[in-house]
């Protein structure tokens, strides 16, 4: 049975070449030009290969064929069954002026061999003869047709070479593996005729168990491993880690490296196997939606910082999505994103969970009570409905005075740019007098020497007897605060996460742009305004 497509393939080429032979090898340029018009077949001869293809003789006319167009691959050297041969060529293009010629055999294998092709199946036993060997392929000639056979699909010897098995000229036989007529492209296997290895292989192990493989080559995607001595498979870059960016970060081992994986698939039509070394633990998404909950307050670093958040590990191999949006209750900006740092560590509540996608969203914010959720304002209720609108704003520290003095110069112009519909008051305040006014804003400018003073805590005892409408608060970190600074004012001063004052911003523009912003914020919260 496996002999027909050979006889058929020997009847195609008895049938094309009486009619090819009628055509003689065209030596002229007006010659190769009506054949480039008219889709004749020309003949002529391998000079010898060049960067990018091969060079051609038509007598003494040199042209070019590029590799893609000569054969299904590369060769390293031109095999001995195209030298000193006729081959048959189409022209492509032709210009005489610049002594240009290009040509292509694969159209004409694809047209001379079509009715060969549509005659192969998958699983097909065929004849050739070896034609090339290197690194990677073997090429087989079926009669004028090039087959291609994968060095994994010569033999199933774990670092057997194909010189070890085979040499130029042999005769064999290979199974058919992919037939591609309209590409003119075949694939087979000469080891798979003997699946003695794999049939024992295939009855002793399935996806999910865990084996030994040693690494057998380095490929772009990953690497050609051999499990027990016969079989090859291959290990993708992908599964060698769950947090796996890039095929450079995880591509660290060396032929010749033995791995504990797990098989991730079994192809028995192909008689392939796939594995896969991040099997081998937990998966960290997994790990994540056990242990935590929408809710839960966690404890992470900052990865990397992206254009729309931060990305934070809160557990081992696996980033939460920390969105510019769940920053700050003040501000909503990009702004807020320029002093966070890879390496910070920073602590966050998780707002989302979403098993599908395997993503957490994180949120820096939630860890405090939102001071604008009350709508509509209970500042505003108490106010006239008439503009401009009265907003009192008070600062409680004098520790800082340069940042004070940027927080009014801010106000003032905030003060123009809204007068229309907001008269703003602008004063200082101790809350260790007798008499207080309350104030609808209260900027709080933070500090170590502050949060230790005595108007600090006479601003706290005021705030815990106070029965009527609390100020709305806005802290500032005006000073870098220490780590153990543990207080409310400064877990809702989070901004920068690290502590840091504005002048040890890298961008102190975004510092200022930020705080404008909160300001602008507040005061429109407290008049009432959308």
């Amino acid at each position: 049975m496996f002999l027909t497509p050979v006889v058929n393939l020997f009847q195609t080429i008895v049938n094309k070449t009486a009619v090819s032979e009628t055509i003689p090898a065209l030596h002229s340029w007006e010659g190769l030009a009506y054949a480039c018009d008219n889709k004749i077949i020309v003949t002529g001869y391998m000079a010898h290969k060049v960067e990018s293809g091969y060079k051609v003789r038509f007598g003494g006319i040199s042209g070019f064929c590029p590799r893609y167009r000569f054969d299904l691959c590369e060769y390293d050297d031109v095999p001995e069954v195209f030298l000193n041969k006729p081959l048959k060529f189409y022209v492509l293009s032709v210009d005489e002026a610049n002594d240009h010629l290009v040509v292509s055999r694969m159209d004409v294998i694809k047209d001379t061999y079509s009715d060969y092709f549509e005659g192969l199946t998958k699983g097909e036993v065929v004849q050739g003869e070896v034609s090339s060997i290197s690194n990677r392929l073997v090429t087989l000639d079926l009669g004028g047709v090039t087959c291609l056979v994968s060095q994994n699909e010569v033999s199933w010897g774990a670092n057997s070479h194909a010189d070890d098995a085979l040499t130029v000229g042999d005769n064999v036989s290979a199974k058919l593996l992919k037939v591609v007529p309209s590409k003119a492209y075949i694939t087979a296997s000469i080891k798979q005729l003997d699946d003695k290895h794999w049939q024992r292989f295939y009855k002793t192990y399935t996806v999910g168990d865990e084996v030994k493989v040693t690494i057998n080559s380095v490929a772009d995607f990953g690497y050609f491993v051999v499990c027990e001595d016969y079989i090859a498979g291959i290990l993708h870059w992908s599964e060698l880690s769950w947090n796996a960016r890039s095929r450079l970060q995880v591509m660290t081992f060396e032929r010749g490296d033995v791995l504990s994986v797990k098989i991730s698939d079994i192809d028995a039509d192909k008689q392939q196997v796939s594995f896969s070394l991040k099997e081998m633990t937990p998966n960290p998404s997994e790990v994540v939606f056990k242990d935590y909950a929408v809710g839960d307050v966690v404890t992470g670093v900052i990865r990397s910082r992206t254009d729309f958040g931060l990305f934070v590990e809160i557990s081992e191999g696996f980033n939460g999505l920390l969105h510019f949006s769940n920053l700050s209750w003040f501000t909503n900006s990009k702004n807020n994103l320029v002093n966070f740092r890879a390496g910070l560590s920073i602590t966050c509540k998780v707002i989302d969970i979403d098993k599908s996608t395997g993503r957490i969203g994180l949120g820096l914010k939630q860890l405090c009570e939102n001071p604008f959720l009350e709508q509509p304002s209970p500042y505003s209720l108490i106010k006239p409905q008439e503009f401009p609108r009265t907003v009192r704003v008070a600062v409680s520290s004098f520790f800082q005075a340069n940042c004070h003095n940027q927080i009014v110069a801010l106000l003032d112009e905030v003060q123009i740019k809204m007068r229309q519909h907001i008269n703003l008051e602008i004063d200082n305040i101790f809350f260790d007098e007798e008499q207080v006014t309350v104030p609808d804003i209260l900027i709080v400018l933070l500090s170590d020497d502050y949060l230790e003073s005595d108007t600090y805590k006479a601003l706290e005892y005021f705030l815990s007897k106070h029965e009527g409408l609390a100020p709305l608060i806005l802290p500032i970190t005006a000073e870098e605060l220490s780590e153990e600074t543990s207080d409310p004012f400064a877990d809702l001063a989070w901004l920068p996460v690290d502590r840091k004052p504005f002048h040890m911003w890298r961008v102190k523009s975004a510092y200022w742009a930020t705080i404008n912003k909160a300001l602008v914020k507040s005061i429109r919260y407290a008049a009432g305004l959308k």
